[in-house]
């Protein structure tokens, strides 16, 4: 273990290092040996805690999830009565989440060409799979048919990931007014 930390903030440090490498260099760049540098231990640490690069890279997918599970577990908690006010939070907050986050998002374009069986892209699903999951839920109550719900979730993602983007690019403005055209348009999709 390395000199004042504990094995688990080591593994953090060398998760949220292993963000930024990904972001900077990423999949294919990917360096262990800089990722030690970037959280201060030795180059031997990476492998106290990750089989290698692979597995850390799956951990930093699985952090980022953790991350915005909690977040989510919050949102819910506050509008537990009104579905379609907490779906549409829910949109804001994952806008804002990757806006506040932006070295998570190289986990978004990671790896598209992988197989389906990889594991890090059904760790990366997991990312909008609560929103979809939720989106299905709110259909059915509702009784829309199997193709509206599709129809729904598609377009909500779409504008939350396009949004991402465009706030990203600086394309829309990070304000008030944008938030409250995207509450709009997400409330829209879900009541059409």
């Amino acid at each position: 273990m390395e000199e004042g930390y504990t094995a688990g903030a080591v593994r953090e440090r060398l998760i949220i290092a292993g963000i930024r490498e990904l972001e900077t260099h990423g999949l294919n760049d990917f360096s262990l040996r800089r990722v030690a540098v970037a959280s201060e231990v030795s180059c031997a640490a990476p492998y106290r805690h990750f089989r290698d690069k692979e597995e850390l890279i799956l951990e930093i997918i699985r952090y980022i999830n953790r991350q915005w599970s909690l977040l989510q577990e919050q949102i819910l908690a506050v509008f537990p009565s009104d579905d379609t006010r907490a779906l549409c939070e829910l949109g804001v907050a994952h806008i804002r989440f990757w806006i506040a986050n932006p070295n998570f998002r190289s986990v978004l374009l990671l790896d598209t060409d992988a197989k389906e069986e990889d594991p890090r892209l059904f760790e990366r699903r997991k990312i909008s799979e609560g929103l979809t999951s939720l989106i299905r839920a709110y259909c059915q109550r509702r009784g829309d048919s199997a193709a509206t719900e599709a129809e729904k979730s598609y377009a909500f993602l779409a504008l939350i990931y396009g949004t991402v983007l465009m706030l990203g690019n600086r394309e829309l403005a990070n304000d008030d007014t944008t938030i409250s055209m995207i509450r709009t348009r997400l409330s829209d999709i879900l009541t059409a």
